[in-house]
């Protein structure tokens, strides 16, 4: 489906009206936001492949996922005093959603935190590179609802300043009605952790999370290494598979390891092992897919 040709649509009485009468600065100490570009002339977007950007987003763009991300402030502004109450209620409704729509792969940036890197290998985890400059972040809040079309994407929604919980919502219901050829998984789950071997680059151990409201079984899952080239990944990929049942109750972490005796970071002994653990040659800054038992991508992460 090529989605230059749709337009995301809200409800006149609530939707349009929060996203267009909000005035710049504050009022009464209240903060407020400004006007909003929310779907209705999609823009072409191609990413700059040549400048340092956040390799797990290179990774969800390569696989022409749907995407949301967020860049929000975290310190103290005295020119924007309002900013910080702004920020936590957006990244925090964006947290809350997050689990409301699995097939979106969502990413977060503290915009202080660009990070100094010539590459984008060299990025550390939550450092943003030159991708705010590629998206034209002009000031946080600053949400992007974006979507695969021909050979590169379209930016459905730029909402900048405050935006309503219900107006968040909607946006990405839209976005997650669009059809695409991606290979996202609908199960609720992430990776926390992910610690190598001592040598050899491969995996000691790996932590999954479950935001959903349901027991996920992890048979089947498996740990793959994401080809640096084309951001590809599938059960052909050079990984590890947890092979026995292994359950991760909704709201809470299970680690697996290698051997049956290894034990997380916080000391406790993993509660399943994987098999399959060949020379991977990881290294900080690699990335990894957790695939569900079906082959399609649960969660990314950057070792």
């Amino acid at each position: 489906m090529d989605v230059s040709q749709t337009t995301t649509t809200t409800d006149e009485s609530s939707a349009t009206e929060d996203t267009t009468q909000v005035q710049e600065g504050t009022a009464g100490g209240e903060a407020v936001g400004v006007g909003q570009d929310q779907g209705r002339n999609p823009v072409p977007f191609v990413l700059n492949f040549d400048q340092p950007i956040p390799p797990d987003f290179r990774a969800a763009y390569q696989r022409r996922t749907l995407i949301a991300v967020y860049f929000f402030e975290t310190g103290s502004d005295p020119f924007f005093p309002q900013g910080l109450e702004v920020d936590r209620l957006v990244s925090g409704s964006m947290e809350e959603l997050q689990g409301e729509y699995p097939t979106i792969e969502f990413f977060s940036y503290d915009i202080a935190n660009p990070g100094n890197a010539q590459t984008s290998e060299t990025l550390e985890n939550g450092q943003y590179g030159t991708l705010a400059a590629q998206l034209g972040v002009g000031y946080t809040p600053f949400v992007a609802t974006m979507a695969p079309s021909g050979d590169g994407y379209v930016i459905l929604n730029r909402l900048q300043g405050y935006v309503s919980q219900p107006v968040l919502s909607q946006v990405l219901f839209d976005l997650s009605s669009i059809e695409v050829a991606d290979n996202t998984s609908d199960t609720q789950v992430g990776v926390e952790a992910v610690e190598l071997t001592g040598s050899g680059g491969g995996v000691e151990y790996f932590t999954v999370s479950n935001a959903g409201e349901n027991p996920v079984d992890l048979q089947g899952f498996s740990l793959r290494v994401f080809d640096p080239e084309t951001g590809e990944v599938t059960n052909d990929s050079p990984g590890v598979m947890v092979e026995d049942s292994l359950e991760a109750p909704p709201g809470e972490s299970v680690a697996i390891g290698r051997v049956p005796d290894i034990t997380d970071a916080d000391g406790n002994v993993v509660a399943g092992t994987f098999g399959g653990g060949q020379r991977l040659d990881l290294s900080e800054g690699d990335q990894v897919a957790l695939l569900d038992s079906g082959g399609a991508v649960a969660a990314t992460f950057s070792v």
